[in-house]
């Protein structure tokens, strides 16, 4: 029977386990001997049979390696730095990116990108909001100079001369298939405001309309007809009685 070198049983390891069945298998010990003389020495934490019979089998096969071979499959901890930049990357290409989409293009599972998505770069989905026109900071301070000149030269809108200002101008008015609210749907930083959205895509179809209002609000809203095109006579032949007729049932 071979000799085990006493050694406190806090210290000892599966490779420490593993490599006293290898010395057993090489002195042509039993599987069911080397089990019996770890339980005689090691009572409380020797290996089980399955165990040695396990070892055993593999250096009968040639493998003596005592460490722990690669396991198979995807590893437990998915939301690495890796995988988070590869994440962040995709949102950054595209915002509307989906889960599906995701999954798809980083293989990662819909779980993990969950975690990925809100635990670790504390990204929320919202809607946009639609705005008519993106204007800059210049086109942004003309109109408030406008509107500062108007106040100054109506004294803030107490002269009464205000109310009797009609004013007109000719638009376009545009009509489209709108997209769903999840495909406007964008991730952003928690706490983030909802992005918005400027109509640049191709319309439908179109409308030339000439809007008067005044002080009051809306006073007449007039569509030019198909193929038609705005000239001094539809305005002075259609489009003025129109207003003027309005102008009279709200006085």
């Amino acid at each position: 029977m071979a000799c085990m070198i006493p050694q406190p049983e806090s210290d000892l390891t599966k490779r420490d386990f593993r490599a006293m069945i290898l010395i057993l298998f090489k002195l042509e010990k039993s599987r069911l001997e080397i089990h019996e003389t770890l339980q005689k020495h090691f009572p409380n934490i020797a290996p089980c049979l399955r165990t040695v019979e396990r070892w055993y089998s593999e250096f009968i096969h040639g493998n003596f390696i005592l460490e722990d071979g690669p396991r198979p499959g995807r590893p437990s901890i998915t939301h690495t730095v890796q995988n988070v930049e590869l994440v962040l990357d995709e949102v950054t290409k595209d915002p509307h990116v989906t889960y599906a989409q995701l999954e798809h293009e980083t293989k990662l599972s819909s779980g993990s990108i969950n975690v990925i998505l809100h635990k670790e770069l504390g990204l929320r989905k919202l809607c946009a909001r639609w705005i008519p026109h993106s204007l800059s900071s210049d086109q942004k301070k003309c109109q408030v100079d406008f509107c500062k000149i108007m106040l100054k030269r109506f004294t803030n809108g107490t002269s009464r001369a205000v109310s009797e200002i009609l004013t007109g101008d000719e638009t376009w008015i545009y009509h489209y298939d709108p997209e769903t609210k999840r495909q406007s749907k964008e991730w952003v930083e928690e706490g983030g405001l909802p992005p918005t959205k400027v109509r640049r895509i191709r319309s439908v179809g179109k409308q030339m309309w000439a809007i008067f209002f005044r002080r009051s609000g809306f006073v007449e809203g007039i569509a030019l007809e198909d193929r038609k095109t705005v000239t001094a006579d539809w305005y002075t032949t259609i489009c003025l009685p129109k207003v003027f007729s309005a102008i009279e049932k709200t006085t």
